[in-house]
């Protein structure tokens, strides 16, 4: 019973592993993958009650999945004296290929204090936005801002100083110089 108690103990522990950890300083992939690197954040009036995720998949091959970020909880620091904002800095390990970031889903609430009777919104978007990446490499995709009030859209923005700054702080990675920047630009509206 002790032993199964400890290896349990162990295994929890192991998933609480930083980001910090993971990379060991370094943003060189593993052999053969390469990174994707983008922000999540957001605009609302209660980003404590607010949540989005996000689609992609490979253009050139069957891999897919869903990053996650949750308003409440996560936050993107940038460099020592910037204002923290609300949303997840995300890391993608892929294989070399193109890729797409396809679409989102939001949900927020204004005011859970006057529930049944506060406002509770939910919002999907196309993204349709596309980026390769080559293996060895990281590439800087930029920020995707939800922006959750009166008509809901999705922005995308370059967010290099405070996104550069958040890994060099957070996750402790010195040399970011042979990062590929590709941020995206523009802006997408509701869909329905």
């Amino acid at each position: 019973m002790r032993r199964l108690l400890t290896l349990c103990l162990l295994g929890l522990l192991a998933g609480c592993t930083t980001m910090a950890d993971q990379l060991h300083g370094s943003l060189q992939p593993p052999a053969g993958l390469g990174y994707a690197v983008f922000s999540m954040t957001v605009h609302t009036y209660n980003p404590s009650y607010a949540s989005a995720n996000l689609n992609w998949r490979g253009l050139d091959n069957d891999q897919r999945g869903i990053v996650y970020a949750n308003f409440g909880t996560d936050t993107v620091f940038g460099e020592e004296g910037m204002t923290p904002v609300d949303g997840k800095l995300q890391l993608l390990a892929l294989p070399p290929g193109r890729y797409q970031l396809q679409q989102a889903y939001a949900q927020w609430n204004d005011d859970p204090e006057r529930w049944p009777f506060g406002y509770q919104g939910n919002a999907s978007f196309r993204l349709d936005k596309q980026f390769e990446v080559r293996a060895g490499q990281t590439v800087y995709l930029g920020q995707v801002r939800f922006n959750l009030d009166y008509r809901p859209d999705v922005e995308f923005g370059d967010e290099q100083k405070r996104d550069f700054g958040h890994m060099h702080r957070v996750w402790k990675v010195n040399d970011l110089s042979a990062i590929r920047l590709q941020p995206f630009s523009g802006k997408v509206g509701r869909g329905y």
